[in-house]
């Protein structure tokens, strides 16, 4: 498959949805760099000592504010990206546009995987298991999928014509030749 020009690409579903799993898939694929808000922000909190409360926010299951995603985000945002975990909200997706127009570049495509809250929750509660992470306890995972539930209408909204609706449901490799032919189904037009 060759997507020469596809370069920014957005991962979109709930927690729980596979957005981690797959985009080191998607990124070796398409030559560009996994961007993982979750990691980033949990970098910088345990790298700068915390100074924005990032750990007491995403404990509680809140969303670290736009300023300071934003900021960590667009960090390592170059001319191509996989990014996983952000935008989450209206807001987030114009700065991120804003952002992106200052080099003349656009999101191209968003993948929006597509999963059951149960298996969302089953596949958390092992992660959270596997690296104890505090922000995928069983409380947690139900307020962010709350909040995802919430914002995801007016978000996918603002990228119609660039959403591709995968099923994240199944094992990995099954899951990532949904995302590939998703990715082929990119008009050419769309890519430049």
């Amino acid at each position: 498959m060759t997507n020469g020009e596809l370069r920014r690409v957005l991962l979109l579903g709930p927690p729980g949805s596979g957005k981690g799993t797959l985009a080191p898939h998607l990124s070796e694929l398409l030559g560009v760099p996994h961007v993982s808000s979750g990691q980033l922000l949990r970098a910088s909190a345990a790298a700068e000592g915390d100074p924005h409360r990032i750990a007491e926010q995403v404990q509680r299951g809140h969303s670290v504010p736009d300023r300071v995603v934003l900021q960590v985000v667009g960090e390592q945002l170059g001319a191509g990206f996989i990014l996983d975990g952000f935008p989450r909200s209206l807001r987030q997706a114009d700065e991120l546009d804003r952002l992106l127009a200052v080099h003349d570049r656009a999101v191209q495509l968003v993948l929006e995987l597509v999963v059951p809250d149960e298996v969302a929750s089953a596949r958390l509660s092992r992660l959270a298991r596997m690296e104890s992470r505090s922000d995928d306890s069983p409380d947690t995972v139900a307020a962010r999928l709350v909040t995802y539930r919430r914002e995801a209408g007016p978000l996918l909204a603002h990228y119609v014509g660039r959403v591709r609706r995968v099923s994240a449901s199944g094992d990995v490799d099954e899951v990532f030749q949904r995302a590939e032919r998703a990715l082929a189904s990119l008009p050419r037009t769309a890519r430049g």
